[in-house]
């Protein structure tokens, strides 16, 4: 199969990501930089979620599961012939989706642990590597060529071996176990030769046990029928009880609303209540009538006379004014002819004045003042014989009209007067003189007679259930005596006392079923005892189960026997692959260490008792917990890639992912480190996740033929 790599990766939709497609890369170094917040973390967690299943919600760990979808994508990888091959994940219950058998490959040549650990590295991955030395055996030998690793062949040898030699209940296939199996068949085999002298005594027992069963089941039958009596009085004597209260409480209802009706009824008294039979009331209503139509004819009389009074004063006032316009047409024709002589006398006074003739001059001035005068004289005196003649004849129609006015006022005041006496005797003197009011009143007092009978008429109603609640109460009173008669318990003692009663027979027959039990049990044990006594084949029995044990334990024997001499030749064999290929993984972790170190630290070794130390040029050693947080990453991070190089057929097709793990390395390690970054390409696809644009310019100058994917 050629070698694949991941070529494009599609998120359908993953923490803030739909429907985005990223890539293409290439086999090599590729390099994804974005800004802050643009989904690095994202798309490598995206990655390891399509390979081998999403997160699960624990915690506060961040699932990046959208709000409204299912996590989903799909990661294209792509041959050395140009053909694609497609992994995609919905949920995690439906698996992984392979295009092919070759995408399949992709996954299952790997574990979750193994990518967690080796193939998604970040900055706080490469503070430590778990244990070591177990890793790169793992590793190591995952590339062996076998079906399995002969590391995972060890780990499944020394379970066998420890489930031959458990103690455990589980370990069906333990030594131990059988051992014990067949100690205790020995012990059986032992009693069976006891159990004959046992069955005659059994068989006098079995037959006292029958003659006492069917005494208790005498005693069981008559406390059964007692507890049914108990349940069936406790029952009825609660409902009982609960009629009591409900009839206790209907006749507080009834006394509360007495009270009210009696209150209601009292306030209605007191207030007054204008009380008549249907003819008086009928007299009255007529009375009301005469009185209503003699006021309306009143009233009319009165406006009649207001009326007349209004047309005589109007007419005085309009002859008044005709006078005065007539006056006004005569004053005119007196003042035209006063106009003419005064025009004459002014024309001869003109005439006079230019003709310097004072005789003229003085008649003019004489005959205008005379015309001025004369006019003036006859208007004032015919306008006051006429006014006074207007003003004697209008006086008189207003005079009269006032009086006849004036009568009717009076009449209506002794008709008011009238009225209100008649409404005093009628007892509606808060009517005040008011026929209106005095109908308002008598209809407000039918209403309160009304609501007064009512009243009445719901008290005797009450009076009624009240005698009838106290009969029910007198009658459940007696139920309930006659009840606790029957139950023969106190009746102070109430419904404790009887469930007390009732506690104590279910306790007693309790007693007695426990008692039948264990006498039924007894029986039956020593009916199969006697049945067993008869046909009894166990001692053959156990003969022969002792000879299958000791096959069984023969064959475990020989099983342990060969399990740990494969265990002992497996482990040469792991010792041997050991031997020749971790020196390998750590000559080129110290290689790739110097490169990053510019030569400071110059080797990684694993001591014999398993520890990991780096040794720097002066052959110092120091332990990685005591290195620097940088120099510690740089160890890790060396001795991962070493281990990657070196391991065949282990995710080949799978990414190394690398999250910012050079943000803690300075310039000249940085350099280094993206040299050691670049010669794993040549072997494994490499992609780098940076928002630094430090690390991307170190790339470019470093890195020969790498690929950048800008988010």
């Amino acid at each position: 199969m050629s070698r694949l790599h991941l070529d494009r990766i599609h998120i359908q939709a993953f923490g803030k990501f739909f429907d985005k497609n990223i890539g293409p890369f290439s086999s090599g170094l590729n390099v994804i930089y974005g800004e802050n917040e643009a989904g690095k973390t994202t798309i490598n967690a995206f990655v390891g979620g399509v390979l081998f299943g999403w997160e699960g919600a624990r915690g506060q760990k961040n699932t990046y599961k959208p709000p409204f979808a299912q996590r989903s994508g799909t990661l294209r990888f792509v041959d050395e012939e140009g053909c694609f091959h497609e992994v995609s994940r919905t949920r995690n219950a439906d698996g992984l989706s392979c295009s092919s058998a070759e995408a399949k490959n992709i996954a299952e040549s790997l574990d979750k642990e193994t990518f967690k650990t080796m193939f998604s590295l970040d900055s706080d991955e490469l503070r430590s590597l778990g244990s070591a030395a177990n890793m790169t055996s793992k590793l190591l030998t995952a590339g062996s060529g076998t079906e399995i690793s002969p590391a995972e062949a060890l780990r499944a040898i020394d379970e066998s071996i420890a489930a031959r030699t458990s103690r455990s209940a589980s370990a069906k296939h333990s030594l131990v176990h059988i051992q014990a199996e067949e100690d205790e068949c020995k012990r059986r085999l032992a009693l069976a030769r006891e159990e004959s002298d046992r069955f005659k005594k059994e068989g006098e027992e079995y037959e006292g046990l029958l003659r006492r069963k069917d005494e208790r089941l005498v005693e069981i039958g008559k406390l059964n029928a007692r507890i049914e009596l108990l349940r069936a009085c406790e029952v009825e004597i609660r409902r009982t009880e609960e009629r009591i209260e409900a009839s206790t409480e209907e006749l507080a209802r009834c006394n509360r609303s007495l009270d009210e009706a009696a209150v209601g009824a009292r306030v209605l008294r007191r207030g007054g209540v204008y009380a008549a039979d249907e003819s008086s009331e009928a007299t009255v209503l007529r009375r009301f009538e005469g009185l209503e139509k003699e006021s309306v004819r009143l009233e009319r009389r009165i406006e009649s006379a207001q009326d007349a009074f209004d047309r005589a004063r109007a007419q005085a006032e309009a002859c008044d004014e005709q006078d005065t316009a007539a006056f006004s047409k005569s004053d005119k024709a007196i003042l035209a002819c006063c106009i003419v002589l005064f025009l004459a006398g002014a024309a001869t006074a003109v005439k006079g004045l230019s003709g310097s003739d004072a005789f003229l001059l003085c008649v003019g001035v004489a005959v205008g003042a005379c015309a001025i005068g004369v006019g003036s004289f006859l208007f004032s005196q015919r306008k006051k014989k006429s006014r006074a003649a207007s003003a004697k004849k209008g006086e008189g129609e207003v005079s009269e009209a006032r009086r006849v006015l004036e009568v009717c006022e009076q009449d209506e005041l002794m008709f008011s007067l009238r009225v209100q006496k008649e409404l005093d005797a009628m007892g509606l003197a808060e009517a005040q003189g008011s026929i209106r009011d005095a109908r308002i009143i008598m209809e407000r007092s039918r209403s309160q007679l009304s609501e007064l009978r009512g009243i009445e008429e719901r008290i005797r109603a009450l009076e009624a259930r009240k005698t009838a609640g106290h009969e029910t109460l007198d009658r459940e009173a007696a139920r309930r005596r006659e009840l606790f008669r029957r139950v023969e318990c106190a009746e102070d003692q109430g419904l404790e006392g009887v469930h007390q009663v009732l506690e104590e027979a279910l306790e007693e027959r309790d007693v007695l079923l426990e008692s039948m039990r264990r006498n039924d049990i007894r029986l039956g044990e020593l009916r199969q005892c006697l049945f067993d006594a008869e046909r009894s084949r166990e001692f053959d029995l156990l003969k022969t189960q002792r000879a299958q044990i000791i096959t069984r334990k023969n064959e475990e024997a020989e099983n342990l026997a060969k399990l740990l001499l494969a265990r002992r030749v497996l482990a040469r064999a792991i010792e041997e692959w050991k031997s020749e290929s971790v020196p390998e993984v750590y000559a080129r972790a110290s290689h790739l260490l110097s490169l990053m170190t510019g030569g400071t630290w110059v080797e990684i070794r694993m001591k014999d008792d398993g520890r990991l130390v780096a040794v720097d040029v002066s052959r110092g050693e120091r332990e990685p917990r005591f290195l620097s947080m940088g120099t510690c990453q740089q160890l890790y991070l060396a001795l991962r890639i070493a281990l990657l190089e070196c391991v065949e057929g282990v995710g080949n097709a799978v990414p190394v992912l690398a999250d910012d793990i050079l943000v803690n390395f300075d310039d000249e390690r940085r350099k280094g480190a993206v040299r050691a970054l670049s010669e794993l390409a040549e072997k494994r696809q490499v992609i780098l996740f940076t928002c630094h644009k430090e690390i991307v310019e170190a790339v470019r100058q470093y890195a020969d033929g790498h690929t950048m994917v800008a988010l």
